[in-house]
């Protein structure tokens, strides 16, 4: 397992509340997707993206039938 480091972090009521909210939808403790969004930003700003492959799935259940490949870069572009 990785060694962290804690942190202190100031946010707003507001977005704690969204975060905690988040938190509980999904199971996750709002640390959990502090690290997470971290992880996230650091790949992007430092120009080692993230693969689609690496993304977890939504958690609302599998595809009902395979999208093609049209459709699949329709909604990545929001057409």
């Amino acid at each position: 397992m990785e060694l962290m480091k804690p942190i202190s972090l100031h946010v707003q009521d507001e977005a704690y509340s969204e975060l905690k909210t988040l938190a509980a939808r999904r199971g996750r403790p709002v640390a959990e997707l502090i690290r997470e969004a971290m992880t996230e930003y650091l790949a992007r700003e430092s120009g080692h993206g993230i693969s689609l492959f690496e993304i977890a799935p939504h958690p609302s259940g599998p595809l009902l039938e395979p999208w093609t490949r049209s459709e699949l870069l329709d909604e990545m572009h929001d057409r």
